[in-house]
């Protein structure tokens, strides 16, 4: 028999939904045999009134499928984009529509496979949606409350997925640890310094074990814009010139805007509408080296963003295993091959890294706790799973224990966890 509260983990590159049954651990939900579903929305232009939702969309959309693909929805919350509407094969559609859609879909599709309506549930949430801009937090959180309540939750509370991560942990603990979660996902990085153990695990209250919380806007999604730019952007024309103009004989570089929206999963869309591919063609025809500007000009021209930066993210995964990665871009016209390196993609990320190694080094400082009195770090997130991000959070920690179990899925079967003490 199952509850009727759940938790969902609103990622920005996946999301989970997790559910409860009596006297079982909880478990996650499967979409299409398998336990996480792409954050990804895809609205067929011969119906957009029924959507696709996460592998589903992507395997449409990069096989040529005519519609407006989104991803990385989760990034638009805490900003301006949540009050505007935009433009979905003819019809007017706003942000908040369609992330509850998303949403919908998770919720419905979990009472389908058990037969039980989810009346509570609780949300995971960053530690910030934006960086510095403390307004846009609240904004954030009564938007997915809203969204929530429109969706058919009736009872809704929120927890940080850094913290939910930590209380599927602390399930298997033996005794009483120091740990610090370091969560680094698609669009933030999150951490806690938190006490766990056995013996305070079921305390409804835990506050006092929470010792603080940093974060900053800062994810893998930042770091396929990154390694774009670094190694993937050049062959679209990015460190080029124009021709010299006409009468000042000046010689000015490309525009640096196309390419660092193409390279935002949030953002591509923006390069379709016709003032920029306007603008986008007016570069082309002006470039001193148009045989590479030719691409960026036909990526924009077919709408073939999400395809390249597809390509990107799988290239970012395979650094983590290997020191060269080859990538053929053959569904465009002149196929360009771009060859990464491994220290190619690590100085591209540098900055971005060094960056949450001082919110890290923050929250130790809230929490007034040295590096050396953590027992115990717990990783999840995709971006764990990069070497030198890994290798950079286990050299601030000599002391420490590394925990990386479930790194995908933790914070969805922590939200349950939670949502038990919460609700039961």
């Amino acid at each position: 028999m199952y509850k009727n509260f759940c938790g969902i983990d609103f990622g920005t590159t996946n999301s989970a939904i997790s559910v409860n049954q009596k006297n079982k651990s909880p478990h996650l939900i499967k979409f299409n045999n398998k336990e996480l579903i792409p954050t990804a929305i895809f609205f067929p232009e011969e119906d957009s009134h029924k959507p696709l939702y996460g592998s589903k969309a992507l395997y449409e959309y990069i096989n040529g499928s005519i519609g407006r693909f989104m991803r990385s929805l989760k990034r638009i919350l805490g900003t301006d984009l949540m009050n505007l509407k935009t433009d979905v094969n003819g019809i007017s559609m706003s942000y908040e529509d369609i992330i509850l859609k998303f949403i919908k879909y998770l919720k419905n599709t979990a009472e389908e496979q058990i037969d039980t309506e989810l009346i509570s549930v609780v949300l995971g949430r960053p530690i910030h949606f934006q960086d510095f801009a403390p307004d846009s937090d609240d904004k954030a959180e009564k938007m997915l409350r809203k969204i929530a309540l429109n969706a058919g939750f009736k009872n809704i509370n929120f927890q940080y997925e850094p913290i939910s991560a930590a209380y599927y942990h602390e399930q298997s603990l033996q005794s009483e640890k120091l740990a610090c979660v370091v969560d680094i996902g698609g669009g933030t990085s999150d951490f806690s310094i938190i006490r766990l153990g056995p013996n305070i695990k079921n305390k409804t209250n835990r506050k006092d074990d929470i010792l603080a919380n940093t974060g900053v806007r800062i994810g893998g999604n930042d770091f396929d814009r990154d390694l774009s730019i670094k190694c993937f952007m050049p062959s679209f024309g990015y460190g080029t010139y124009l021709k010299p103009d006409a009468y000042t004989k000046r010689i000015l570089p490309i525009p640096f805007s196309p390419y660092v929206t193409l390279s935002e999963w949030s953002s591509i869309n923006s390069l379709y509408t016709y003032s920029e591919q306007k603008n986008i063609r007016h570069i082309y025809e002006n470039s001193a080296e148009p045989q590479k500007v030719a691409n960026l000009y036909e990526v924009v021209r077919k709408e073939l963003g999400h395809t390249l930066l597809n390509h990107i993210e799988n290239c970012k995964i395979e650094l983590s295993t290997k020191n060269n990665v080859e990538s053929s871009l053959n569904f465009l016209s002149m196929s360009p091959i771009v060859v990464s390196s491994n220290d190619d993609f690590i100085l591209s990320i540098k900055k971005d890294v060094h960056i949450i190694e001082e919110s890290l080094l923050e929250c130790l400082k809230q929490a007034q706790v040295c590096a050396q009195d953590i027992e115990m770090i717990i990783l999840t997130g995709g971006s764990t799973e990069i070497p030198y991000i890994k290798n950079s959070i286990s050299n601030i920690f000599p002391n420490a224990l590394l925990s990386d179990e479930n790194k995908l899925s933790s914070v969805a079967i922590g939200l349950s966890y939670d949502a038990a003490r919460i609700y039961e």
